[in-house]
């Protein structure tokens, strides 16, 4: 790609990779106390109802997590795509 530097990636993307990212580490974060809490009360015959409810928060925010972060790649695929198709319209 020998065109001038373009910005694929708008400025406006940063916030919502910032906040994909910051959703995910916390789900893990999530996820690992749900772990330390599942092997806390393992003697138990039942685990407490916050200890399911911390692991299904988890799960969706994990989801949630590269969902949004693939979505956003997805999104400044095509825009690259579309801008790279322009650029070889307007050389033509």
């Amino acid at each position: 790609m020998s065109g001038g530097s373009t910005k694929v990636m708008p400025t406006a993307f940063k916030w919502w990779m910032i906040g994909c990212t910051c959703v995910l580490v916390l789900s893990l974060v999530l996820l690992v106390g749900n772990v330390v809490a599942a092997f806390a009360y393992f003697s138990a015959k039942t685990s407490p109802l916050w200890v399911t409810v911390l692991g299904v928060v988890a799960v969706l925010g994990i989801a949630a997590g590269f969902g949004g972060l693939f979505l956003l790649l997805v999104m400044v695929a095509v825009r690259a795509w579309r801008e790279e198709r322009q650029r070889v319209a307007d050389e033509v």
